[in-house]
């Protein structure tokens, strides 16, 4: 529980953004978890559909990196807008099937809380439309990327108009996160980060040279590419966002990382368990790459 709940006060981090986020413009903020936060995204979103009336398609998506973080962002958002405001609210995430939530998206909602995994199966199947969105909050971006999820992350990020409000909320500033909000945000109001820290992520510094490991499992051993992702994140030692081309064949599968962090990124994962077997990592020596994309065939 946080301490705008406990004490009904708005907190610090809530009297310092909640204005950002009703001016509509962009926001990157570093702040600790229970500092007021979901109930800052709940009144800025809701503010959102109030003002700009319901419409068919979404006017807010909050992405989250759990299942878990989706329920209670869902419910703080129902909470608050069942309060005189009747804006709808639907969460889209795993543990449910997906056709449960086909219906719910169709009759039209205002506001979906969802995990990058299932907002991007929604959007593939286009029963979530996106192309018009207002506002996209990005909670826990750091948490998101950590946990591989920075592939599903970028396809929705770039299936939204750019003209958006994107609200990047992050416990720790690691590289990656700073990167990002370069990238995807306009010109935001920055709390808990210094500005020089944000001007040294410029985008367009040359590319680091990648090269591919070679992973002794693929399709035939059910590996997907975020499996692949999400080993080397959390053994490998790299952030998500330094994972670039990922192919997973039959039999084997290859990802390109930094040719500068493959030597130890092997040296850590040289024998790794992935679906319950275990797995050899080596180094591609002679099939290096360029392609920083993180598609998948």
């Amino acid at each position: 529980m946080n301490k705008a709940k406990r004490s009904g006060q708005p907190t610090p981090f809530q009297r310092e953004t909640v204005p950002v986020l009703l001016s509509n413009r962009d926001l990157f903020a570093r702040v600790p978890a229970g500092a007021g936060e979901d109930a800052a995204v709940a009144l800025a979103v809701i503010e959102r559909v109030l003002r700009d009336g319901p419409t068919y398609n979404p006017t807010a998506l909050v992405l989250v990196p759990t299942r878990e973080l989706a329920i209670h962002l869902h419910e703080t958002i129902f909470q608050l807008s069942a309060r005189g405001t009747k804006s709808s609210v639907l969460g889209v995430f795993e543990g449910k099937p997906v056709t449960s939530q086909i219906g719910p998206l169709k009759h039209g909602v205002d506001i979906v809380v969802g995990t990058p995994g299932r907002v991007v199966e929604h959007v593939k199947r286009k029963t979530l439309r996106i192309e018009q969105l207002k506002v996209l909050v990005l909670y826990r971006a750091d948490e998101m990327i950590g946990k591989g999820l920075a592939r599903d992350t970028h396809l929705i990020i770039g299936s939204t108009p750019k003209t958006r409000q994107t609200i990047l909320l992050t416990e720790t500033i690691p590289r990656s996160v700073l990167t990002m909000a370069q990238k995807d945000l306009r010109d935001p109001e920055l709390v808990g980060i210094e500005r020089d820290d944000f001007d040294s992520a410029a985008p367009g510094e040359p590319a680091e040279r990648l090269v591919n490991l070679h992973f002794g499992a693929g399709n035939g051993a059910g590996v997907t590419p975020r499996d692949l992702v999400g080993l080397i994140t959390n053994g490998g030692g790299l952030e998500g966002e330094q994972v670039g081309a990922i192919k997973v064949k039959e039999n084997f599968s290859l990802v390109a990382v930094p040719a500068g962090h493959a030597d130890e990124v092997v040296r850590k994962l040289r024998t790794s368990r992935i679906k319950g077997r275990n797995v050899k990592v080596r180094l591609e020596r002679f099939k290096s790459t360029r392609d920083r994309g993180p598609g998948a065939d």
